[in-house]
């Protein structure tokens, strides 16, 4: 009987993802991001969760006529350990992750799916005037080791 092998590579679908710096927090940074870009990114009803049962905001716009997809969520999530009920000397420690680890001085990702034809230069220019971020650039895909992370 022949054996059927289904791979399946994340660079297949146009996928930018951008660093951004910036200390505020992430109900501030949405409404500068939807007045500057035009954008509507609503917060999900249901939190993203990552390991050990550490949950994050995150913000989502769809634009079903140029069928892109942003999304926003932040680099950075602390959980406390206190939540999971383990036993009673285990809880109050504070357990930091990064969905990227690799660029841990990223406060949020705003990951763009498949935008072909959105100009990342215009969109980099205008988070690069805004006041509230800091630093804003986009990521190599190459660099990314942990793409996983970013299937949501």
């Amino acid at each position: 009987m022949a054996k059927h092998v289904l791979s399946f590579d994340l660079d297949d679908e146009p996928l930018t993802i951008i660093a951004v710096h910036s200390g505020e927090e992430d109900y501030r940074l949405v409404y500068w991001l939807n007045k500057i870009l035009n954008l509507r990114l609503q917060r999900e009803a249901q939190d993203l969760e990552f390991a050990n049962h550490i949950f994050a905001p995150w913000y989502v716009f769809e634009n079903e006529l140029e069928f892109t997809r942003f999304v926003l969520l932040p680099n950075k999530i602390e959980g406390d350990t206190a939540d999971q009920g383990i036993d009673l000397f285990s809880g109050g420690f504070k357990q930091v992750y990064y969905v990227l680890p690799e660029f841990k001085k990223a406060n949020y990702l705003l990951k763009i799916e498949g935008a072909s034809d959105i100009d990342l230069t215009e969109i980099l220019n205008k988070l690069k005037g805004l006041p509230e971020i800091v630093m804003a650039y986009a990521l190599n895909s190459q660099q990314i080791k942990s793409r996983t992370n970013l299937i949501f």
